[in-house]
C-alpha cells in the first residue's frame, strides 16, 4: 500500500491530512503541486483537484481510492483497515 498526498499551497484541508497521517505513524509522500505541469498530472489523477483540493491517493495491490479533502470517516475507514489486515506500506519513490 502507498499514500501520496497531493497538496495545494496554502490548503487547510492538506494540513489536516497531514497531521492525520502523522498522528498516526503512517508512511506517506507528499506531492505539492505548485505549477502548471504538476497541476496537469494531478488533472489526470483525479478531476475533483480542478477545484484546487488537496487529497489522498491510496494505491494497494488490488486498486486505486482517492479521498478528497479531508474526510475524517474516510480516514478513520483507512486506519481501521490498516490495524485490521496489516498491510505493508511502502513509500513511494
Amino acid at each position: 500500500m502507498k499514500l501520496m498526498l497531493y497538496s495545494f499551497p496554502n490548503d487547510a484541508e492538506a494540513a489536516k491530512i497531514r497531521n492525520f497521517l502523522k498522528n498516526n505513524s503512517l508512511l506517506f509522500k507528499e506531492i505539492v503541486v505548485d505549477n502548471k505541469e504538476k497541476f496537469i498530472e494531478t488533472r489526470k489523477a483525479k478531476q475533483e483537484s480542478l477545484n484546487k483540493i488537496s487529497f489522498l491517493k491510496i494505491v494497494r495491490s488490488h486498486s486505486i481510492s482517492i479521498i478528497t479533502g479531508y474526510q475524517q470517516f474516510f480516514l478513520d475507514q483507512l486506519l481501521e483497515h490498516i490495524k485490521k489486515y496489516n498491510p505493508k506500506i511502502e513509500f513511494s519513490k
